[in-house]
């Protein structure tokens, strides 16, 4: 598929009269006629031949017949899907084939009710159109739409800058003399007259007497009010037929004639150059080609193929769009990635120069004994035992505390020692229970070598208590004990009671007086770990 034939195709112009279809190509302002089709089966199958021969065209298919109607209807004020169905039942009961109809609104006026002025307007007859619509159809070509000169009229007329609010576009075809009534920028109501085009006397006054009659006619349908003053008439002339123009439509109260030179006006609406022989047709066919009127004739169905390639057209340039987006998104990384290279370049460049002065320094220090790995051992080892230096002091202050709870306890011994394993001391804990005593060390949880412990344990003696008064003896021990523990980061991992160093004694059948006198001695280990 060519793309760029696929994005701009040609443009191909149908002008369809009562004996005949001619079709041109259009480009950048050149008009250029391909070839001309008689009405009749030779005609209709060469044309197929040509369309067939160009289906990537864009066709615009252009009328100047008789059989078009204007009529002009107030409707009742409704929008959306009641508009819409309105809109239908008025065309159904205006026409009997509404294949090729349209409506246009001219706004509302609010007299006893809020109504909206809608044209209709159809061909009456339309089978004269289906020859060459079943070629297009069957070719599977883009129909753009199907249009008259009364819709490209309003166009034409800015392009030479017509500034009236109300006037008569007065234009010579190879049908006619075509008439368009245009009021604030629309088409109202179109015919087409009989002239002579071989005799530019003739043409000229049939100008004149079509221009009074179209405005008689169009005050009786009330389309044009009768207090409206002199109506403007615009004349597209020739310029070697000026003069018979000048000599025939000369301006009264009723009629202000402009005569408008037909190729200055194609000059000033861009049209490059046209085929021998065309009259106003060409200039219409060069402002269809440029500005597209949005109302047309032609339904969806007629339009099938134009409308798929819109589609296609939109997808590809939705996906151009996405991959431009793309591409400069990675346009951005790219250079943000050489960015990030220049940076780490220059980094590198920076830690060059900072290793290579820091050797320089290095190299200025004076020479020691050591290797620096043994120096940097060294440190590591002092800073580790620096850590580890701990004094008893807090620890033996948290142990007087709790001896001063009791006063029946005098201490006799303090032993304390820092150690990774505080339960290698063989105690046993007043909270265990009494099956528990000769359990074994290797039982014990064994700390991790890194964890430190402050153990300290403490010989005392009860005063003030029996030596046979056991459970007295017992309550004073549980009460340090229990002054111990309350006290932050203490725990209690052994206790001796005064009754477990009697039974190391031997029991006889007389006990001296100095023995049953001495006070009772007892031992509990405490510790705590460094750091907390």
């Amino acid at each position: 598929m060519n793309l760029r034939a696929f994005i701009v195709p040609d443009k191909r112009l149908l002008y369809l009269t009562s004996h005949r279809l001619q079709a041109f190509s259009w480009k950048a302002g050149v008009l250029a006629r391909d070839g001309a089709f008689e009405t009749g089966e030779p005609g209709v199958a060469g044309f197929a031949r040509y369309v067939a021969g160009s289906p990537a065209s864009l066709y615009y298919l252009v009328a100047d017949l008789v059989d078009e109607d204007f009529v002009q209807e107030n409707l009742p004020y409704v929008h959306g899907r009641d508009r819409r169905a309105l809109i239908a039942r008025k065309l159904a009961q205006r026409y009997r084939d509404t294949s090729l109809a349209l409506t246009l609104t001219l706004g509302t006026r609010q007299a006893a009710r809020r109504e909206e002025r809608v044209l209709f307007s159809s061909f009456t007859n339309t089978q004269q159109f289906q020859p060459w619509l079943e070629a297009l159809k069957s070719s599977e070509a883009r129909l753009v739409g199907v249009y008259s000169l009364a819709l490209i009229a309003p166009l034409l007329a800015r392009r030479i800058n017509v500034v009236a609010p109300r006037f008569v576009l007065m234009s010579h075809q190879e049908s006619g003399l075509r008439q368009s009534y245009v009021e604030d920028g629309q088409i109202r109501f179109s015919r087409l007259g009989r002239a002579e085009s071989a005799d530019p006397r003739a043409a000229a006054e049939a100008c004149a007497a079509e221009s009074a009659r179209i405005q008689q006619y169009l005050i009786n349908l009330r389309v044009l009010p009768r207090e409206s003053g002199p109506l403007d008439i615009v004349v597209l002339a020739p310029a070697e037929q000026r003069r018979f123009y000048e000599a025939a439509c000369g301006s009264n109260p009723r009629l202000h004639f402009h005569l408008v030179d037909l190729e200055a006006a194609c000059r000033s609406a861009g049209l490059k150059s046209a085929p021998e022989g065309l009259l106003c047709e060409r200039l219409f066919l060069h402002v269809l080609a440029e500005t597209q009127p949005r109302r047309q004739f032609a339904g969806d169905a007629l339009r099938r193929h134009y409308h798929a390639w819109l589609a296609r057209l939109a997808l590809l340039s939705g996906g151009a769009a996405v991959c431009a987006l793309c591409l400069l998104l990675s346009g951005l990384k790219l250079l943000d990635a050489a960015s990030v290279r220049v940076e780490l370049a220059s980094d590198k460049v920076q830690e060059a120069r900072g290793a290579q002065q820091y050797a320089g320094l290095q190299a200025r220090f004076p020479k020691t004994p050591l290797s620096r790995e043994d120096l940097k051992q060294t440190v590591q080892a002092f800073n580790a035992m620096l850590r580890q230096t701990v004094l008893p002091g807090p620890f033996l202050a948290e142990i007087g505390t709790a001896l001063a709870t009791v006063p029946q306890i005098d201490l006799d011994r303090l032993d304390w020692e820092i150690t990774g394993n505080p339960r290698s001391r063989g105690a046993t804990d007043v909270s265990k229970p009494e099956g528990r005593r000769g359990a074994p060390a290797a039982e014990a949880a064994k700390p991790a070598p890194s964890r430190l412990f402050e153990v300290a344990e403490i010989s005392a003696r009860i005063t003030g208590v029996q030596g046979g008064d056991y459970r007295a003896m017992k309550a004073i021990v549980s009460q340090f004990v229990d002054s111990l523990r309350q006290r932050p980061g203490l725990e209690v991992i052994g206790t001796q009671m005064p009754f477990d160093f009697l039974a190391d004694k031997s029991v006889a059948g007389d006990v001296s007086e100095e023995e049953r006198g001495e006070a009772p001695k007892f031992s509990v280990t405490v510790s705590r770990r460094i750091g907390s």
